[in-house]
Order: structure tokens, then C-alpha cells, then sequence
């Protein structure tokens, strides 16, 4: 990436000038880039390439005349310049999105895209199977799901809606618990575990989510039951302990609405996991705008339907 000089000059153009020559899309870029310290993960979050990262930002310090980041081994650290940027910027962001709220507050069609976020098992099992009804009432509405583990920043809109496991964190949301979310022990049908119909704390090989998910509530409940378990394999996703667990990898804690339906899969006798909640997470801003509505109105409904299976019964 080409760098500003660190001695270099600032312009004597007057300020407005300046102003009307600045691409202000440069900002979005720099801020990313700014909270993320790493161009690969700015990148991932601005669905953009490395390369166009750094290019805008590069662009953004040519036409201010002032280096913002220094490079290292830890990566992107911001200059006295960048910081001073950021805050500016910062207060320039929330203006700008809430400005986009307004607006998107004051549209009365249903129509147009929602974009919700949440997880893969989730999106998969829960929300896909509905997805009928809600094209049937709503047919110029366009549903974008982000399937991720990662947090969305609902404030920053990265996404309009989130439907999230567990008691959510954030303020200035509106929050609302959906449902509770009970699990189970599974294991592979005619894998051991499942002929003996019980599990085997100590013996029998166990799958469980990374060091990133390490405090989740199944995580924290098996290192508290089983300390001694063999773990044979672990990653970030409910969705790929189900699919390990099924072709007999190991026994694996799943979500019972996921589980149950699975042939694959025998539930095994063994001490019952912590039950999980389900959560809704909107804008205030957002929460009455008519498509967003009828997207939370889809999902309460849907939510209504199975209960049942995601309270385990």
C-alpha cells in the first residue's frame, strides 16, 4: 500500500474546498479498517477483496495529505491523524445511518430487502423450511439471511434484524426472547454410544465448538460434567457437529429441534444440557418500518409453530 510521508504537508487549500474533493465512500473504508486492524478481516466485513481496502484507504491519505495507519507485525495501527479521523468519521457514520433509518422508517410498502443474521443451524432448520409462508403473504419482499457466527452490528446495519442464542449484550436494541432452546446428547445411529443407548462421559469420543465459543453454555455445562472427555474434534459451528455427529464421529450436544428429525441420529441416555433462549434483536428505528415488521411478524409465527420441537418435546 502506498504511504502518505510521514513528513507530509497539510494542504493550504481552504476547508471547503478540500471538502468537495473528498470521496467520503473512502471513510467506510478507513473505518473499517480502523476497528479492524487487519486488512483481510475489514475486507471480510465490506464483502470487498484486500486489495480495494487498501486502495481506498491509500486514496483517502492522498487526499488528506496525512498518513492514518502505520504497518507492523500486529498489524494496522492508526496514526495521531487516524485517530483524530476516526472520532470525526465515527460521529459522521452514525449521522449518516441514522438518517437511513429515517428514512427507511417512513417507507410504507412491504417490499424491498431485510436482511437478517444468524446462525447457520438456525437459518437452516428454523427459518429456510417457513420461507413459503412468508413469499406466499409477502411476494415483493426479498429475505437476505447471513448465515455467520459472527456478531452483526445491527447499529451500524450490517444486517436489519438478528436472530441470536442467548441474552443479547447490546444497547440501544430492542430485544425480545423468542423462545427457550433444548439440547441433547446425539450420537451416530449403530455408533457404539447409540447401541448402548447411553453415554459413556469418560469413553466415548466427544465433539465440541472452539476456543471462540469456549463460554457457550454446552461448552461450559460438559466441562462441568464430563472434565475428562476425549475430544476428537471441535470447530465454530453447530451446524458441522451435526453433520460430524451423524456419520458417527463422535457424541455431540445438538439443539433437540435439530436433532430429533435426523434418522441418522439416536438421542442417548445421559444428563440433560443446559436449555439455550432464543432471541430477537432489531433497531428501534427500524422495528415499525412496514417490511421489517412483517419479516418479525414471519418469525414470531414460525417461531409459534415450533416450540414445541425447539423446547425438545
Amino acid at each position: 500500500m502506498a504511504r502518505a510521508p510521514l513528513n507530509a504537508q497539510p494542504s493550504t487549500a481552504p476547508a471547503h474546498e478540500r471538502a468537495g474533493r473528498l470521496d467520503w465512500g473512502n471513510l467506510r473504508f478507513f473505518l473499517e479498517l480502523s476497528r479492524c486492524g487487519s486488512l483481510s478481516r475489514a475486507a471480510q466485513r465490506l464483502a470487498v477483496d484486500r486489495n480495494t481496502v487498501a486502495r481506498r484507504v491509500a486514496a483517502l491519505e492522498e487526499e488528506l495529505k496525512l498518513p492514518l495507519f502505520e504497518r507492523g507485525p500486529q498489524g494496522w495501527t492508526r496514526t495521531a491523524a487516524g485517530d483524530e479521523l476516526a472520532a470525526l468519521a465515527s460521529r459522521i457514520e452514525e449521522d449518516v445511518l441514522a438518517l437511513a433509518r429515517h428514512v427507511d422508517a417512513r417507507d410504507r410498502t412491504i417490499a424491498g430487502t431485510v436482511r437478517l443474521t444468524t446462525a447457520t443451524h438456525l437459518s437452516a432448520h428454523l427459518l429456510v423450511p417457513a420461507l413459503p409462508s412468508l413469499r406466499e403473504r409477502h411476494p415483493a419482499l426479498l429475505l437476505e439471511i447471513a448465515a455467520d457466527q459472527r456478531t452483526f452490528d445491527l447499529g451500524r446495519r450490517e444486517a436489519d434484524l438478528a436472530l441470536r442464542m442467548g441474552r443479547p449484550r447490546e444497547a440501544g436494541l430492542v430485544t425480545r426472547k423468542l423462545s427457550d432452546v433444548a439440547y441433547g446428547l446425539y450420537a451416530a445411529r449403530g455408533s457404539p454410544p447409540a447401541r448402548r443407548g447411553a453415554v459413556d462421559l469418560a469413553g466415548d469420543p466427544f465433539l465440541g465448538l472452539d476456543d471462540s465459543l469456549a463460554s457457550a453454555p454446552q461448552e461450559r455445562w460438559l466441562a462441568r460434567v464430563a472434565p475428562d472427555r476425549h475430544v476428537v474434534f471441535r470447530c465454530n459451528s453447530t451446524a458441522s457437529l451435526h453433520g460430524a455427529a451423524r456419520i458417527g464421529i463422535g457424541v455431540a450436544v445438538l439443539p433437540c429441534f435439530v436433532a430429533e428429525g435426523d434418522d441418522a441420529l439416536v438421542r442417548l441416555d445421559a444428563p440433560e444440557p443446559p436449555h439455550h433462549e432464543l432471541w430477537l434483536l432489531v433497531h428501534g428505528d427500524l422495528r415499525r418500518t412496514p417490511r421489517v415488521r412483517a419479516v418479525i411478524e414471519w418469525v414470531d409465527a414460525l417461531v409459534l409453530a415450533a416450540r414445541p420441537a425447539l423446547c425438545g418435546g
